[in-house]
């Protein structure tokens, strides 16, 4: 009986032995936590040169070619806009033109004050009336992308002639020079339009209604 007594402890010791060495191995089913990173051990920050290569080697655009993408974007829908509203572009430059005639033929008449002041009086209405129906088209010079640039141009230019109109004004060099300077301006918006009405990629909006010719406000 004593032997089995013996050979029973013996058994339970070499249990015990074993239990301890299976609690000292790692747990296989244990959730390790991660290290934490100090986001300010980085100090140092990417160039703009290091961080286009980066974007580039990831594939992503750069910032040039994201921004030259949304140029495109934006003017493809200022040509849309201008097309939608061509019609009425034509008869903005057309006006405009004729309003140039009328000071290039008017101009030699303009003897004195009195001869001034009766065409012009009539005139700074008709430019008045022109100037509302040319912002609410334009949006007051905002749509219209790079026409509207050259359009812009040309009626900020033709502002500034007629402010100096007057008595006399036939005789100053540069007015020749200012007149050709806008026509040759409105030159460029007319190859502008004649180039969005044939671009076959722009799209008409559908839901736009022009307004009518004889609506437009006139102030006398």
């Amino acid at each position: 009986m004593a032997r089995s007594i013996t050979a029973s402890f013996a058994v339970l010791g070499l249990v015990a032995l074993g239990l301890t060495a299976c609690d000292a191995k790692e747990n296989p089913y244990e959730v390790k936590k991660k290290a934490s990173v100090d986001i300010h051990s980085y100090e140092k920050e990417m160039t703009p040169e290091e961080l286009a290569e980066a974007r580039k080697a990831a594939g992503h655009p750069s910032t040039d070619q994201i921004a030259e993408e949304n140029a495109k974007m934006f003017e493809k829908g200022a040509r849309e806009y201008v097309k939608t509203r061509l019609p009425e572009y034509r008869d903005i430059v057309t006006e405009l033109r004729a309003y140039l005639d009328q000071i290039e033929k008017g101009a030699p008449k303009w003897k004195d004050d009195a001869a001034f002041e009766k065409f012009n009086t009539k005139y700074k209405a008709d430019v008045d009336a022109f100037l509302d129906v040319y912002d609410e088209l334009t949006a007051k010079g905002v749509e219209g992308g790079n026409t509207q640039a050259d359009l812009g141009w040309a009626v900020r230019a033709w502002e500034a002639l007629n402010n100096d109109l007057g008595p006399g004004v036939i005789d100053n060099a540069q007015l020749p020079v200012a007149i050709k300077e806008i026509r040759d301006r409105l030159d460029k918006v007319s190859a502008a339009l004649d180039d969005i009405e044939k671009d076959e990629t722009l799209e008409v909006n559908p839901l736009y209604k022009a307004p009518k010719k004889d609506k437009r406000k006139k102030k006398k």
